[in-house]
């Protein structure tokens, strides 16, 4: 993917319907799945047609998304008011399973924030807890759980926001957005640390997704980054600074936040990214109405 990239926005939310704050997930038909503005309710869309239905779910806040093989869709949800969940549903929103917090002592009660999920091959189901206790769990395919606070790689996690299946390579790697430090990592799948990268232009790592020798990081400062085989750093779509307006990732009308003025081709805050099967990029944007964008 060179640049220029070719950009076409896919769906634009309406701000008055409330923040979308979503992920992001590609079905098998080739529709994508996002969160509704305002929550509560998935987005499916055809990419081609631009047509979409709403249909509603059991949740607050559809931040993480990852489609199974079956499609079925698997929702980090961070919570709103109160703490988050982790549910499977299936195409008409019906919730099939729910992951319960892990617990290792009582002062962890009701601290359940998971902002993203990635579905291993072997069965295995990661969990980034990263507006909760910054902490990343495996559901191994047994229902074994364990949990692991980043302080293998010297430094702990602070609000691991985004995991992924890294399969670029004959052996599986598990990679980690660690957003307040600035780092993606990875990880064997038993847990074990391997090596973290880090580069200037790499801000708020957000969401991650595998395209080809890359994995994809949305850079919630404005930013599309790729990472390459040898770790280095490179932008796909380069940072547009917007952070530092009054008001971002909106801006304001008085003292009032209203929806931003976005460009076609200008990031605002990309959150959430997937590749479909045939390597379509797709984002989401958070802000007021949000939106969501193809990229080639």
């Amino acid at each position: 993917m060179n640049s220029p990239v070719t950009w076409r926005t896919l769906f634009d939310g309406d701000s008055k319907q409330g923040w979308m704050h979503s992920g992001i997930g590609a079905l098998s038909d080739g529709r994508v799945v996002f969160e509704a503005p305002g929550g509560a309710a998935l987005i499916f869309l055809d990419p081609g047609t631009k047509k979409h239905v709403r249909i509603e779910v059991g949740v607050a806040v559809s931040h993480g998304i990852a489609v199974a093989s079956d499609d079925t869709i698997w929702i980090c949800d961070p919570g709103a008011q109160a703490p988050g969940q982790v549910v499977q549903i299936n195409l008409e929103g019906k919730i099939l399973r729910t992951i319960k917090q892990p617990i290792r002592s009582s002062d962890e009660q009701d601290k359940w924030r998971p902002t993203s999920i990635a579905l291993a091959t072997n069965g295995d189901i990661w969990i980034g807890d990263g507006y909760g206790l910054s902490l990343v769990h495996v559901v191994r395919s047994n229902g074994v759980i364990q949990t692991f606070d980043g302080s293998t790689s010297g430094q702990k996690f602070d609000c691991p926001h985004g995991v992924a299946i890294d399969t670029r390579e004959s052996v599986t790697r598990i990679a980690v957005a660690d957003r307040s430090n600035k780092r993606v990592l990875y990880f064997k799948e038993d847990g074990s640390f391997i090596r973290s990268v880090a580069d200037p232009i790499m801000t708020s790592p957000s969401s991650l997704a595998v395209r080809g020798s890359d994995l994809l990081v949305t850079d919630l400062f404005g930013a599309i980054l790729a990472i390459d085989f040898s770790d280095e750093v490179r932008a796909i779509i380069p940072t547009s600074n917007v952070n530092t307006r009054e008001g971002w990732p909106n801006k304001l009308s008085g003292t009032d936040s209203v929806a931003p003025d976005v460009l076609e081709g200008k990031l605002n805050s990309p959150h959430g990214i997937t590749v479909s099967s045939k390597g379509d990029v797709y984002f989401t944007e958070w802000y007021l109405g949000g939106r969501a964008v193809t990229i080639s």
